[in-house]
């Protein structure tokens, strides 16, 4: 009760003050990209993004999520937020707080960890990709590892389902029939914004990078059936207040935000 006390003091605190003067900041930070569309629109946001971009390294990343990722919007108990066993209409199936980073796991509910949203053997590793806040969420060790570098996709018959719904299975979206990773509901769309960032932020260097989920390019980004989905999610699952936390402490914590977040129809206007 204590730690949740003094989360939830943080979390009023900032929200009163710094909140505040952060909004007041961030007022004129897209102020280059007005009436821009297309891809024209996308790389001057990456430069927007990029230039007030501090990599604050990966050990840190555990400190941000007691602030970004405490949980007042879903039970209100400032535990930390986990899109993969948030029960967004009833009790969560288990809990974290901050002392509840991996270590072992043997199965879910023992510890949580890093997840890379965009997975991090992709680039390598490296920084400051690996250590990028707004694709890498506090997650299940266990779940996480079920995920792996799976691409994400909508699961017809799943193989495997986690606590809160999650799948792994066979995709049934598009054209592509490989195995996929599918979050639910209520998260797809942050799953989704967390990609199309990825994509934005470091467009000049992904057409070298090679996976599923990956067309070569660095305009598009993503395939085809990938880039649907994602538009798709967008829409299904709208910006959620916990995003709207989330993205705050990020620039706070950063100094950059997630612009798909703040504008979520610039989804439509770079890749429609």
């Amino acid at each position: 009760m204590l730690f949740r006390f003094l989360v939830m003091t943080i979390f009023v605190s900032f929200s009163s003050s710094s909140l505040a003067q952060l909004l007041a900041d961030s007022s004129n930070y897209y102020d280059s990209a007005r009436g821009l569309d297309g891809y024209e629109l996308k790389s001057e946001l990456r430069r927007i993004i990029s230039r007030s971009h501090r990599d604050q390294g990966y050990k840190r990343l555990f400190n941000i999520y007691i602030e970004s990722d405490a949980d007042f919007s879903y039970d209100g108990d400032g535990s930390i937020v986990d899109i993969y066993s948030e029960n967004p209409h009833g009790e969560d199936p288990y809990n974290f707080s901050a002392r509840d980073k991996c270590g072992n796991y043997s199965g879910e509910a023992d510890c949580f960890n890093r997840e890379h949203i965009f997975p991090q053997g992709v680039f390598g590793k490296r920084a400051p990709m690996k250590s990028d806040f707004f694709h890498v969420f506090p997650t299940d060790g266990y779940v996480n590892n079920r995920r792996g570098s799976l691409p994400f996709g909508e699961v017809g018959a799943a193989t495997w389902i986690s606590e809160n719904g999650s799948k792994v299975g066979f995709n049934t979206f598009g054209r592509y029939s490989g195995k996929v990773f599918e979050p639910i509901d209520e998260f797809k769309g942050d799953v989704a914004r967390a990609l199309l960032y990825f994509a934005t932020r470091y467009e000049n260097q992904v057409s070298s990078w090679r996976h599923e989920m990956l067309d070569g390019s660095n305009d598009q980004v993503y395939r085809t059936w990938f880039i649907r989905l994602l538009v798709s999610w967008n829409k299904l699952d709208p910006v959620s207040e916990h995003e709207y936390q989330r993205n705050e402490a990020g620039y706070r914590f950063q100094g950059n935000r997630n612009p798909f977040i703040d504008h979520p129809e610039w989804v439509d206007k770079i890749w429609q």
